[in-house]
């Protein structure tokens, strides 16, 4: 009979909180870069003479990466050091804002389209290695949580990363008047301190027992629908943000520094009401898979409907808030699901496909969200409306896993 590894692991780790937080700590540099960029991107791109659709693709192809790297490191997950993997993947992280600070802050000279190709490759770098840190942090959250807490366990993962994409979304706020360059540097120099606490707290995993073949199985067949809701939600959501800036210089005809800073505002208002609806899960109070993701595909299209009527800043902040809490239901439901339905021994690569789903979605978004808005204004907005609908729907092909015992 096979020694269950959950408990292996509570006796050998006498910091499990530390440890965790030490993994989850890379996770929210790398979402804290994706939130910067995602609102800042395409006010610094306009500034090195890039169109909206050049900062879409940078976006979009950056995500796009992950699609293909995310269920590689995940795989490698189970097989690999996660410490290892960790200790790699952070500072190539802490690398692609590094290099965005040195191009954006202009402090060598090139053409736009030496620009493009520079915050291209930086992008590129930084979504490759990213994708490896939330299928390795995932894996850690199911070794460390019994079946009947893993709701719980996910929602703390989700906080991360949304507590990054908050972080990110802050300091784009907190730096628009300073420029971009600023908050580039600060998400790099984070990515440092992330790496440092890596080396001294996470430790090496104990050695692995024998799994049975089923547990080491991908349980495609179960998860499918949930990857899908991952796919869609993320194209939903990733569809709107790139183009607040732009909307706010061209509408309301505010100027770069204002546009950049209100952006970072309304993009804060909506991951802390993300962040707030995650640190609900994470105490408990929701442990239904489906009716979060029914409950939260609704409020998310009542808050798309209020942001397409918004006339001003404070009307864009309160949609989002609305979309934010909405919003954070989805992730820790499928997080929590689909680890739920699959083994001990394929965590990893659950995570990793999960990843690429959302990595998927991720890469849509901009590009759909740039080039809707190129043709109308308002049609990023209800394209975001019909994908949500889309998510509604998928959630009564899924099986909730909430009661499933491992």
């Amino acid at each position: 009979m096979t020694t269950n590894q959950i408990a292996k692991l509570e006796r050998t780790r006498v910091r499990p909180k530390v440890e965790l937080a030490a993994a989850l700590f890379g996770v929210i540099v790398y979402t804290s870069a994706n939130g910067f960029m995602t609102g800042g991107l395409g006010v610094a791109g306009r500034q090195l003479g890039l169109s909206s659709v050049d900062v879409g693709l940078i976006l979009g192809l950056g995500a796009l990466v992950g699609v293909i790297a995310s269920p590689a490191w995940g795989y490698a997950a189970e097989k690999w050091s996660r410490r290892t993997l960790t200790l790699c993947a952070v500072p190539m992280v802490a690398f692609g804002p590094a290099v965005m600070a040195i191009v954006t802050g202009q402090f060598l000279l090139m053409s736009a389209a030496v620009a493009a190709f520079s915050l291209g490759a930086a992008r590129l770098v930084q979504a490759t290695f990213g994708a490896a840190l939330i299928p390795v942090a995932q894996a850690y959250v199911a070794d460390l949580t019994e079946p009947a807490r893993r709701i719980r366990g996910m929602g703390w993962l989700s906080a991360a990363i949304s507590f990054g994409t908050l972080s990110g979304s802050s300091l784009l706020w907190l730096t628009g008047q300073l420029g971009v360059v600023s908050g580039f540097a600060a998400i790099a120099t984070l990515g440092i301190f992330a790496w440092l606490t890596a080396s001294l707290y996470l430790p090496e995993a104990p050695p692995r027992t024998r799994l049975a073949l089923d547990e080491m199985k991908l349980p495609l067949s179960a998860i499918w629908p949930y990857l899908v809701i991952t796919f869609v939600g993320f194209t939903c959501y990733t569809t709107v943000p790139p183009i607040f800036a732009l909307r706010l210089m061209d509408r309301f005809k505010m100027d770069a520094g204002t546009a950049t800073a209100q952006t970072g505002l309304v993009l804060t208002v909506g991951v802390v009401a993300v962040c707030l609806a995650q640190a609900l899960i994470a105490a408990g109070f929701f442990k239904s898979p489906l009716l979060m993701l029914r409950g939260g595909s609704v409020g998310i299209f009542a808050g798309l409907a209020m942001l397409v009527m918004a006339q001003g800043t404070l009307a864009m902040c309160l949609s989002m808030i609305v979309i934010g809490f909405a919003v954070g239901f989805l992730a820790p439901a499928v997080l929590g699901a689909i680890s739920l339905l699959g083994g001990q021994g394929a965590q990893g690569k659950i995570g990793g496909v999960n990843m690429a789903a959302r990595g998927l979605g991720s890469a849509a978004g901009p590009i759909l969200g740039t080039n809707l808005y190129q043709a109308n204004p308002d049609a990023p907005f209800w394209a975001s409306m019909a994908l949500i609908v889309c998510v509604f729907l998928l959630t009564f092909l899924t099986r909730d896993a909430s009661g499933r015992p491992r």
